[in-house]
């Protein structure tokens, strides 16, 4: 016969056996889930910040394209044109954090489907736009609710944003170059030439919440400067560069620099006998009127020393440079190329740009463009343009002509211009290049005016036309942790 206290004890091993095994099954479960979970975090963090990544760095690529053209005070100050000119906000906005689209925190807890409500009341300073004219605010070409990666909706039909990308202009505050011509170093009023963007990206991942901070999306910062070169913004209505030059000047022409000189040389080889301030001068004497500067009729003036001085213009005296400009860089911005000779007659020539040098850069109807001639380039008869022409081999007006930009002849550097008419207000840049040995070298430029030609400096639409030019970029980082 079975002892029934024997039978209870095995039974109450065997529950505890089991209850044991359960709870051990559970807390197995229990790490299985929790280790799926934090799989499924880790993952899906990996992935947000990889989206945030991308869209801060297409944000920045944006950025430099729009930039292209605009005036860099415009962006600074915002679509209204207009700051705020209290001494606290004037600190602010000099200060590193100044120059983020928006705070770290508030980008991490927005809604990226709907951020309005979550940005409301930040200023429009350092938005992208076209600028301030005539009472009406500029176009926003980057709103301050950023612009969205869109990704098919997993949820439904249409498209929904995956990320976002917000972008923010600001000077560069406080450094030597920017000091020397913004003495005052307003952080709204652009000095060198120098802007920095900063672009954030922000992408949505698994919510979470640490005390009262949510955080709904992984976030990444990267910051680039970029520096409008001032190579090209020489002064004179008219400037020879080479180790030589062979000037014939006469009729009725004018060539005016206004407070620069009418013709300014730089001479590439200035320790040889050869003075091209002096050739041209004497070519001048009793031929058209050349003005400019304060100087003495006619007003011609070696600048050489001061373009050495400058670093961006002391580039001009290396050959190699102005090659690769015209034969690597330029064609790659031009909105028109044309390869080989071209023989443009009056209203059968291409639209070669609008500007009106009367109103502002950002006036509506202003449509500058760059126009690149690989060759030989004739005009004559009525033929009008605006904004940068470059040519690389011989360059030749007559007629009534009219062209507001910067005109470079770099290459073969020969002008033939017997024309009447506005004639090129802004200025105009001769430079031979020649090909000694396998190098580049600069040689002697050969310029012919005659008739009633008129060149103007105008450095207002110079700077629009090396506005048009785009930004070289001399830094890039990414802003993680700290931002000094």
């Amino acid at each position: 016969m079975a002892n029934p206290r024997r039978s209870s004890k095995e039974t109450g091993a065997a529950l505890l056996i089991t209850l044991f095994a359960l709870s051990l099954f559970a807390i197995l479960g229990l790490y299985m889930a929790l280790n799926a979970t934090t799989g499924l975090h880790i993952s899906d963090n990996y992935e947000s910040q990889t989206r945030a990544t991308y869209a801060a760095l297409a944000g920045l690529n944006h950025a430099r394209s729009l930039l292209r053209g605009l005036t860099p005070d415009d962006c600074l100050k915002g679509p209204d044109g207009r700051f705020n000119e209290d001494s606290s906000y004037l600190d602010q906005a000099k200060n590193f954090r100044f120059r983020l689209p928006l705070s770290v925190l508030t980008a991490q807890a927005m809604d990226i489907l709907n951020p309005s409500p979550d940005i409301s009341g930040i200023p429009d300073d350092g938005l992208i736009n076209t600028g301030f004219y005539d009472g009406t605010n500029g176009t926003v070409l980057i709103p301050i609710v950023g612009i969205s990666q869109m990704v098919p909706n997993p949820y439904g039909a249409g498209e929904i944003p995956a990320s976002r990308y917000f972008v923010k202009v600001t000077d560069n505050n406080g450094e030597t170059s920017e000091i020397m011509e913004d003495s005052e170093d307003n952080p709204f009023v652009d000095g060198d030439g120098i802007l920095i963007i900063r672009s954030m990206g922000v992408a949505k991942t698994i919510s979470e919440s640490t005390g009262l901070i949510a955080r709904r999306n992984s976030v990444a910062v990267f910051e680039t400067r970029l520096k409008r070169m001032s190579t090209w913004d020489l002064g004179p209505a008219l400037v020879v560069l080479g180790t030589g030059v062979a000037p014939t000047l006469s009729g009725s022409y004018e060539i005016s620099g206004g407070i620069s000189p009418g013709v300014g040389t730089i001479d590439a080889a200035p320790e040889d006998a050869i003075s091209l301030e002096q050739i041209v001068r004497e070519a001048a004497e009793g031929n058209g009127v050349v003005t400019g500067g304060d100087l003495p009729s006619p007003s011609v003036l070696d600048i050489t020393a001061r373009i050495r001085e400058n670093p961006d213009q002391s580039l001009l005296l290396n050959a190699r440079y102005l090659w690769d400009f015209i034969r690597d860089q330029a064609p790659t911005f031009t909105d028109n190329y044309y390869d080989g000779s071209q023989n443009w007659i009056g209203g059968s020539a291409p639209y070669t740009g609008f500007y009106d040098s009367t109103k502002p850069a950002n006036a509506p109807e202003q449509d500058p463009k760059i126009t690149f001639v690989n060759g030989d380039l004739s005009v004559t008869g009525n033929f009008s343009g605006g904004g940068l022409l470059i040519v690389t081999g011989n360059f030749s007006c007559s007629g009534p002509y009219e062209y507001n930009g910067l005109i470079l002849v770099i290459g073969s550097g020969n002008l033939t211009a017997a024309g009447s008419g506005q004639g090129i207000e802004g200025g105009i840049v001769i430079a031979n290049l020649m090909n000694s040995g396998g190098g580049m070298t600069l040689g002697a430029p050969c310029i012919s005016v005659s008739g009633n030609s008129r060149f103007i400096s105008n450095r207002e639409v110079v700077k629009m036309a090396i506005g048009l030019i785009p930004a070289s970029q001399i830094s890039f980082r990414e802003i993680a942790g700290s931002d000094p």
